[in-house]
């Protein structure tokens, strides 16, 4: 198993460097503050100005890499007035095990210990235990260390469940089942077992003491906590989907209770660049690097996810500066399966609270069988067209499937105010599927039109090569002078795009056809095209990225990213901020159970806008914001809401080419 923290070994390995000089005193003032997380004991540590790694370990007296494993984003470089975890050796502070102060024991949870055995070994009251240790009302952890408030109390009787403000502790009794208790507290049988998923998932044995909701309706587990695993249906079998009732303005986020274990799946790959390999990635914003910031040993592939993780890096540390507290773990899948796999066994995912990725589908399926066994969400951040958005209700997909795009382009053009609507392609059968899927999305939103039968919507198709002349007069006869010619062309093909778009501009400048271009965003990355076409015709492209280098934060992002990393963010910069951003935005806004609220969620990103929908009625969450570009006459490249947004003035008419051989395309009536 190999796990690797990349970039965080590359700026540590700094930090060492410049602290191997041993300091006569480490004038470092040592913390008496101490916090407990999880159940385990730390200093924080507020960094001082002149204050380096080595000085602060000295001080306590802990490993450099002990401090940097509980901080991963030392990376980026001690800040002044930086908190830091200072992990609490026993030692320092003699408190585990069960020792005692003047006010409290200390007990360290060991397995299958719950409140209601807790209470009787100390007897004292659960409502106690809980005002002296909040979190503990959300289930107990192994090895958590939990406050036991000397103050005594009666002993606890049998006659009478005991309780505290959100749950009775029934306690299991000789031939006692869920029907029995359920009908005896008036909750369903489905809540109980997910109150004590890992009491009962071996079935309910006698003395188990089972947490029962006060409240029938209170059905969703908070904070750190998650909903158990449900068996696979079998074939036949059908689904019975149950959507919790939540509340979404409930959640209290606590930086000291609710710390959030995330774990980054990444190919970080080194060494053979034969090995270096992005298909199955979406690369629409592929774009080469600044060669003085590659280094020998990363290949281009390598350096689109050190991007990405730079980038989503920046997102934790300000989201750490609004108080989330987070324990980072970052792996290294390559691009195999059989490695991702054996990750799996590793706490930092058992334990995790949030997975951003695998990148790759074929390492996706082994983490999203162990993300929906272990109730989990992941984010598949870059993959396009992922099946398990169909099998996983906890899969969440940030970069829309194409089809996906096209039937969000097509809903934001309108067909239903008289244009002329042409259908332009090269007839490519290779290309088929595209277009017929392009052809039934449009021919759908026409017939959703008040006066469907009115709008005309004609086909034409040609072979780049030809003469121009002779084209351009074949093209005319599908467009008209005295409304707006609507042109789609649903082709990725850069020499069938280029003689088109020359064709195209003639018609339009000279012999003043009215046209509006609609395509693809692969064109953004077309060289061989004059890009005055594009403003020319008025190109309208969709794609689920734009970035406003205008606005502030994105102005910020990019400073703060040329600081750190001497070098300037790529497209996969921006989107490792963004996915990071918006889903650890939304735990901190809602807590573990936050896709029930993402309608809710409002997130100022940087190149996206995230619209999260499910997929059927068991699937998992899709992405279904695009944005759509055009290209205006003023050469400025805008970002639309619709296609109406536009208004370039009357349509003046003007002479066909041959006016009198005019001849129809193939023309669509909608029946």
């Amino acid at each position: 198993m190999k796990k690797i923290v990349l970039l965080i070994i590359l700026g540590f390995t700094v930090l060492l460097l410049n602290g191997q000089e041993p300091e006569p005193s480490t004038g470092v003032k040592i913390s008496t503050d101490k916090v407990k997380i999880e159940g385990k004991y730390y200093y924080i540590h507020i960094v001082r100005k002149g204050e380096t790694l080595y000085s602060i370990s000295k001080a306590y007296n802990v490993n450099q890499i002990e401090i940097a494993m509980e901080n991963p984003d030392i990376y980026l470089g001690l800040q002044v007035d930086q908190a830091l975890k200072i992990p609490i050796k026993e030692s320092q502070h003699g408190i585990l095990g069960d020792d005692q102060d003047e006010n409290y024991i200390y007990h360290v949870v060991r397995k299958k210990e719950t409140l209601f055995g807790l209470s009787r070994k100390y007897e004292i009251s659960i409502q106690d235990i809980i005002e002296a240790n909040p979190e503990v009302e959300e289930g107990l952890k192994i090895s958590q260390v939990v406050l036991i408030p000397k103050k005594r109390v009666q002993t606890l009787g049998s006659a009478k469940p005991e309780e505290s403000e959100r749950f009775i502790y029934h306690e299991v009794k000789p031939k006692e089942g869920f029907f029995a208790i359920s009908q005896k507290y008036g909750v369903s049988q489905s809540v109980i077992r997910r109150f004590n998923a890992d009491l009962v998932k071996d079935g309910i044995k006698l003395g188990t003491v089972l947490r029962i909701p006060k409240d029938p309706q209170d059905t969703i587990l908070h904070a750190g906590t998650l909903q158990p695993y449900q068996k696979p249906l079998e074939t036949g079998e059908v689904a019975v989907t149950e959507q919790p009732t939540f509340i979404c303005d409930t959640f209290v986020y606590n930086r000291w209770r609710d710390v959030y274990n995330i774990a980054f799946l990444l190919p970080f790959y080194q060494g053979d660049p034969k090995n270096q390999i992005t298909e199955g990635v979406d690369e629409s914003a592929s774009e080469s690097r600044n060669a003085s910031t590659s280094l020998s040993s990363v290949t281009q592939s390598t350096s689109i996810f050190l991007d990405f993780y730079q980038g989503a890096l920046l997102a934790i540390d300000s989201l750490k500066k609004e108080g989330l507290s987070i324990n980072l773990n970052v792996y290294n899948t390559g691009k195999s399966p059989e490695l991702t796999r054996k990750l799996l066994t590793n706490p930092g995912l058992q334990n995790a609270n949030l997975i951003l990725g695998p990148v790759y589908p074929e390492c996706q399926k082994p983490v999203s069988d162990f993300a929906l066994e272990n109730r989990i969400p992941m984010v598949s951040p870059l993959a396009q067209n992922n099946y398990l958005l169909e099998s996983n209700p906890l899969f969440f997909q940030a970069n829309p499937s194409f089809n996906t795009q096209i039937e969000g382009f097509i809903n934001k053009i309108d067909f239903c105010s008289g244009q002329n609507i042409v259908l332009l392609h090269e007839g490519d059968s290779t290309n088929i599927n595209l277009i017929e899927t392009f052809k039934q999305q449009i021919q759908l939103k026409i017939s959703s039109c008040g006066n469907p039968d009115n709008i005309h919507f004609k086909e034409f198709t040609y072979k780049p090569g030809g003469i121009p002349t002779e084209i351009q007069e074949r093209i005319s006869h599908s467009l008209v002078l005295d409304r707006e010619n609507i042109v789609l062309v649903p082709s990725n093909n850069e020499v069938f795009v280029a003689d088109l778009l020359g064709n195209l501009h003639t018609l339009s400048t000279i012999y003043k056809y009215p046209i509006k271009l609609f395509g693809f965003p692969r064109w953004q990355r077309f060289a061989n095209i004059q890009v005055e076409y594009y403003y020319q015709l008025q190109l309208h492209l969709f794609s689920p990225f734009f970035i406003d280098y205008g606005k502030r934060n994105v102005k910020s992002f990019v400073e703060k990213y040329r600081e750190l990393y001497r070098s300037e963010p790529s497209q996969y910069s921006f989107r490792g901020y963004d996915v990071a951003f918006y889903f650890l935005s939304a735990m901190k806004k809602y807590g573990v159970d936050f896709q029930y609220c993402l309608p809710q969620l409002r997130v100022d990103l940087l190149q996206s806008d995230y619209s999260f929908e499910r997929v059927g009625s068991n699937g998992g969450y899709e992405n279904r914001s695009i944005y759509l570009l055009y290209y205006s006459k003023n050469f400025d490249i805008l970002k639309l809401e619709n296609a109406l947004d536009v208004n370039d003035g009357p349509i003046r008419p003007s002479h066909y080419i041959n006016e009198n051989e005019k001849v129809e395309a193939v023309d669509f009536k909608l029946k």
